[in-house]
């Protein structure tokens, strides 16, 4: 199992994702915070820094932290991390979006599209093969990519 649900990490994330889905993005981010502080590996950095990415208000904020979890990734030697690449370089993506930096959004978009393959066949895959795909839209209706 990836993810131990005793794991006081992911309890504060679990706590947070619940905080941060009633609203309050502030307390959510709290509780992100303080899930990075507790953390001691790879798997943990990078869940903490993915969740705390989302509740960001400052973009440039938002793309260091998902710039994090992905680095993190790279670090963890357990093979299930393999199906989170689509999602972590999606949100990479939309970071670089969303700082108007459209090459190298695109590039994330064409990272994450070639491996979802690796997603699940469920509510989780569906919804970042969505997401990956209307990024690569909106791209399209901007600036010419170089």
């Amino acid at each position: 199992m990836l993810y131990d649900p005793a794991n006081p990490v992911v309890q504060l994330c679990v706590k947070g994702i619940e905080t941060e889905y009633s609203g309050n993005l502030e307390k959510a981010d709290t509780l992100y915070r303080e899930a990075w502080e507790l953390a001691k590996n790879d798997l943990e950095f990078l869940t903490s820094a993915h969740y705390l990415a989302r509740v960001q208000s400052d973009p440039r904020e938002s793309f260091r932290w998902n710039l994090l979890a992905l680095e993190y990734a790279t670090k963890t030697t357990d093979l299930d991390i393999i199906a989170f690449y689509p999602s972590l370089y999606l949100n990479v993506a939309k970071s670089y979006e969303n700082l108007r930096s459209f090459a190298d959004a695109y590039k994330y978009y064409l990272l994450a599209h070639d491996c979802i393959q690796d997603l699940p066949d469920d509510g989780y895959g569906i919804m970042i093969r969505k997401g990956i795909e209307a990024g690569q839209e909106r791209l399209k209706e901007k600036t010419p990519i170089s």
